[in-house]
């Protein structure tokens, strides 16, 4: 599996006290917002190209890595850590070649429920992770991934993402989007769920 296959993140804006609207959103990350509309279109091209039935496990899965991914572009702005075009490209072009081409690529991209448009933005959130777990090291997390991962659940608390109903509850310890409400008229308590996204 591919280094940048594991990824997702955020940027996103502290809830206003009255907390977001969901109106015409799949989900709601502070001030970014994913619409019903974009959520169609990516779980049809994922649906598409792997030749499956649309459900609602791949709408979870498409919401659980835009909300990482949302939580990893905010801390990694927070912390003052950026990647640049030519790092992403550059790692794309590695990417190409050890996958033995650009169809290839894609190809192992769409089997990870990435769809081919998004290989860069999957591409830069995974670099942003790898700078970010630089600096959260220590004797007990050589890797520096339990602590990056913590981060990221506390900032899940501090923002809570909100999801609709329609399509399931936040974990925020998991970091992923989980089954649906028990009663679709109640909001979901984003601060009871964690999702973990999905390995890409």
């Amino acid at each position: 599996m591919k280094r940048w296959m594991p990824v997702v993140v955020a940027a996103g804006i502290a809830l206003s006290a009255c907390g977001p609207t969901l109106s015409g959103s799949a989900a709601v990350v502070g001030e970014q917002r994913l619409t019903d509309s974009e959520l169609a279109e990516t779980t049809s091209q994922l649906t598409e190209g792997l030749g499956i039935p649309d459900s609602a496990q791949v709408s979870q899965a498409v919401l659980s890595r835009w909300i990482v991914t949302e939580l990893v572009d905010e801390l990694a702005a927070r912390k003052g850590i950026g990647v640049t075009k030519g790092e992403i490209d550059s790692a794309i072009a590695d990417e190409v070649q050890n996958a033995g081409g650009q169809q290839a690529l894609e190809e192992g991209a769409l089997q990870a429920g990435v769809v081919p448009e998004m290989i860069p933005d999957v591409i830069r959130t995974t670099l942003l992770i790898e700078a970010m777990t630089k600096g959260t090291i220590t004797g007990d997390d050589p890797t520096g991934q339990t602590g990056l991962l913590t981060q990221v659940q506390q900032l899940s608390d501090e923002l809570d993402p909100k999801v609709s109903p329609r399509f399931g509850t936040w974990d925020a310890e998991q970091l992923a989007v989980g089954a649906l409400p028990e009663d679709l008229s109640v909001p979901a308590d984003a601060t009871t769920a964690l999702t973990d996204v999905p390995p890409q």
